[in-house]
C-alpha cells in the first residue's frame, strides 16, 4: 500500500531528481566528484522508495555496501554522515509535509552505526576512483565553458543512466561505469560550432555533418587521457542504432554493449523532454511513446522497458 505521504502536499517522489541535484550542491567543491554526485542522487532515490514502502532498511544496507566498496574514499562516509541533516534542511523551508521529514530522524542512528563499522580497503591504489572522477570533472568543466546547456543535459543523462542501470540490476561498479558514460558522452560537442548547437531550426545537411562529428571528436578527446580510455568506444557509438542506421560506423546490435544501449535511451529520452532552441519540451509520456515506436530499430527493448518503470516510479506520487 502506498504511504499516505505520497498522496498529499508536494511530492518527494516527483521532485527527486531536483532534490538529488540540490543535495549534491551542498557537497564542498573540494570533495565533489562524479561519484559523490551519483551517490547523492541514489541516496534520494533510496530515501524516497523507503518513504513509499514504509521502511528504510534497504537504504541502510545500500549505504553499508557503498561504504565497504569505497572505504578508500572518505568523502563517501562524510556525505552519508551529513545526508539526513542536509536533506531535512532542503525539505523544511519548501513546504514538504512532515511525513517526508520525520523518517530522517530515525534514519540517522542506523547510518551512524554503519559509519562506525571498521573498514579496510583491499583495492590497489591504481584502481581507486579519484583520478577517473577528476578527469571526468575536468571534461565537464570544459563542456560547461563551451556550452552550459549541453553540460546540463550530460548531468541529466548520467542520472538517468544510473537509474536505468539500477533498474536493470547491474552491479554497483557497472552502475558507476554507465553513469560516467552518460556524463561524458557529449564531450565532443566542445568542437561543434555554437551557431549549430543553438540553431533555432532544423539543421541543414551540411550542418548535420558538423553535428555528427561530435562522436568521433569526443572519442579523440577522451583517448588523450589514460584514465578515460575505457569510455572512448561508448563516446564514439552513442548514436549508433540496433538496425545499423546510426553513426558514425553503422554498427548493429551485436556490436553494441549494454552500456551503450543504456546511454542511447537515456540521451534520447532526456533530449526529448529537455529544452531545445527549435522546439518546446515533450511530455515524458510522449517521449516514452517515441522510444516504444523505435524499439528493436534504434533502442533496446529491455532498456526502454526499464525507462518506463523508472518514469512510472517517479510519477507514482502524482498519480496517487
Amino acid at each position: 500500500m502506498m504511504n499516505a505521504a505520497f498522496l498529499v502536499g508536494k511530492s518527494l517522489d516527483h521532485d527527486r531528481a531536483e532534490i538529488g541535484a540540490a543535495l549534491a550542491d551542498t557537497i564542498p567543491s573540494a570533495e565533489r566528484t562524479l561519484l559523490i554526485e551519483l551517490v547523492a542522487d541514489a541516496f534520494v532515490d533510496g530515501y524516497t522508495s523507503g518513504c513509499r514502502d514504509g521502511t528504510h532498511e534497504e537504504l541502510v544496507r545500500w549505504i553499508d555496501r557503498m561504504c565497504e566498496a569505497h572505504a578508500d574514499t572518505p568523502a563517501i562516509a562524510t556525505f552519508f554522515g551529513n545526508a539526513c541533516g542536509w536533506l531535512d534542511g532542503y525539505l523544511a523551508p519548501r513546504g514538504y509535509d512532515n511525513a517526508f521529514r520525520t523518517p530522517l530522524r530515525s534514519l540517522e542512528r542506523p547510518i551512524r552505526k554503519v559509519l562506525a563499522k571498521p573498514r579496510r580497503t583491499t583495492r590497489p591504489i591504481q584502481e581507486q576512483l579519484d583520478e577517473i572522477d577528476a578527469a571526468i570533472n575536468g571534461m565537464l568543466v570544459r563542456l560547461e565553458g563551451a556550452d552550459p546547456l549541453t553540460a546540463e543535459h550530460s548531468r541529466a543523462v548520467a542520472a538517468w543512466c544510473s537509474r536505468l542501470a539500477r533498474r536493470l540490476t547491474l552491479s554497483d561498479e557497472e552502475v558507476t561505469f554507465v553513469s560516467r558514460c552518460g556524463m561524458i558522452h557529449d564531450i565532443g560537442k566542445v568542437t561543434t560550432p555554437k551557431e549549430i548547437l543553438h540553431a533555432p531550426r532544423q539543421l541543414t545537411d551540411d550542418e548535420w555533418v558538423f553535428m555528427r562529428d561530435h562522436t568521433t571528436a569526443g572519442e579523440r578527446i577522451v583517448q588523450k587521457d589514460k584514465n578515460l580510455i575505457a569510455f572512448a568506444p561508448m563516446v564514439r557509438s552513442h548514436h549508433e542504432r540496433l538496425d545499423g542506421r546510426g553513426y558514425p560506423d553503422k554498427l548493429t546490435a551485436p556490436d553494441l554493449p549494454l552500456a551503450t544501449r543504456i546511454v542511447t535511451v537515456a540521451d534520447c529520452f532526456n533530449a526529448m523532454i529537455g529544452r531545445r532552441p527549435y522546439r518546446p519540451p515533450m511530455s515524458p509520456t510522449r517521449a516514452l511513446e517515441q522510444l516504444d515506436v523505435n524499439v528493436g530499430k534504434q533502442f533496446d527493448a529491455d532498456v526502454v522497458a526499464a525507462m518506463h518503470d523508472v518514469v512510472r516510479q517517479g510519477d507514482r506520487g502524482v498519480a496517487g
